[in-house]
């Protein structure tokens, strides 16, 4: 939602669960694919952003970025793993990794921000949450890993 905001193009969302997938394209994805159909990325790209943290994933992001690139890191990775790229790969396309924690802003510019736009309708995060009672723990999980809801939300 928010490369749709900012006016990304274009955006491609990698994700194994088809009602995700379809709700990417709702909230402004371009393009939509599962990760385990082995997807052709595009090559060129000026950002990539990984919240999966999976090392393949990692990979085919790195392939993906152009000339000045930014491969974003949002999820923690497995214990260990370790991408396969050599500092003068970096040096000679002038990319960059970085890792992004708590979105990397100034919440005290950024809430009113993201405020502003759900009251405007441009991020409408609660599609994409659900709550559960504390009590529900494991459902929520299942759901989560089941793809039946993006962000589980938990609450006594």
């Amino acid at each position: 939602m928010a490369a749709a905001i900012i006016g990304c193009d274009p955006i491609i969302v990698l994700e194994p669960h088809e009602a995700r997938r379809a709700l990417a394209l709702e909230l402004g994805a371009h393009r939509v694919l599962d990760p385990g159909d082995t997807p052709v990325l595009p090559t060129g790209m000026d950002h990539v952003l990984d919240t999966t943290g999976r090392p393949a994933l990692l990979e085919q992001g790195l392939v993906s970025l152009g000339r000045r690139g930014t491969l974003g890191l949002v999820a923690a990775s497995p214990q260990g793993t370790r991408l396969a790229i050599g500092p003068n790969d970096l040096v000679s396309h002038g990319q960059r990794i970085i890792g992004i924690i708590e979105g990397d802003s100034n919440p005290q510019i950024f809430i009113p921000q993201l405020i502003a736009h759900y009251r405007a309708g441009r991020l409408p995060f609660d599609r994409m949450i659900r709550r559960y009672p504390l009590s529900d723990i494991n459902t929520a999980i299942d759901d989560q890993h089941a793809g039946r809801v993006v962000k589980a939300v938990l609450i006594p």
